[in-house]
């Protein structure tokens, strides 16, 4: 049985595999995203789904022609739904995790990075349109989530490596790819370097350029006064 078992996942592409994971995590992060902002289980369960699923569907619909991974794989839609609503409904147990959430986010996307990136380089985009789409699928779902809950998305804000960690990361898979690593190496190098650098820039206070929000506060004050 276990022989049966490990061959027919040898048999699953990476990349769904990747996929797979990458909704479970989106999930349990948006899940956790609206748990703290006070939503019921509806909301917690829609913004979950949101999240999971939001920056693979903008990267299939770019890439065309691959397919939409969640309408291939319904039973992936049920599973976020359990997920989503079995944390919803233990929420009153899971206020370490409320702690951790910039964590969760943070490992969200650098996962996501991997999930946009390789899928993007077996479909033989190239190594440019493999960044570029490793990127926005990392950033896509946690966008439409900040979207749905009335919130300007972080990646259009200054601040922390958000949308700068995921350009890196999908970098930090794409050239190793192309150098010639495996797939292995090659993804825990994306992971680590897209996780590692938000983490890094929000220890030690690591900040886009932009204007800050005190003093577009006196820039509108002052137009008020005239």
């Amino acid at each position: 049985m276990d022989a049966d078992l490990v061959q027919l996942l040898s048999q699953v592409p990476v990349t769904t595999i990747i996929d797979y994971l990458g909704v479970a995590i989106g999930v349990v992060a948006g899940t956790l995203y609206a748990i703290d902002r006070q939503m019921d289980t509806l909301g917690a369960a829609s913004l979950g789904m949101v999240t999971g699923f939001g920056g693979g569907i903008i990267r299939d619909l770019l890439l065309q022609d691959q397919g939409i991974f969640f309408m291939e794989h319904p039973m992936v839609i049920l599973g976020g739904i359990v997920i989503s609503v079995a944390l919803s409904l233990m929420r009153r147990f899971l206020t370490d995790f409320y702690r951790h959430l910039f964590y969760i986010d943070a490992f969200c996307m650098a996962w996501y990075v991997l999930a946009g990136a390789s899928k993007s380089w077996f479909a033989g985009v190239g190594a440019v349109i493999s960044v570029i789409l490793g990127s926005v699928t990392a950033v896509g779902g946690g966008a439409l989530r900040d979207i749905c809950t009335g919130e300007v998305p972080r990646v259009f804000l200054p601040g922390k490596f958000y949308g700068v960690s995921s350009v890196v990361g999908a970098i930090f898979y794409v050239v190793p790819v192309v150098l010639g690593a495996t797939q292995d190496l090659a993804s825990v190098l994306c992971v680590a370097s897209g996780f590692g650098l938000t983490v890094l820039s929000e220890r030690f206070g690591w900040h886009t350029h932009g204007t800050p929000a005190t003093l577009r506060q006196e820039r509108r004050a002052s137009r008020d006064d005239k």
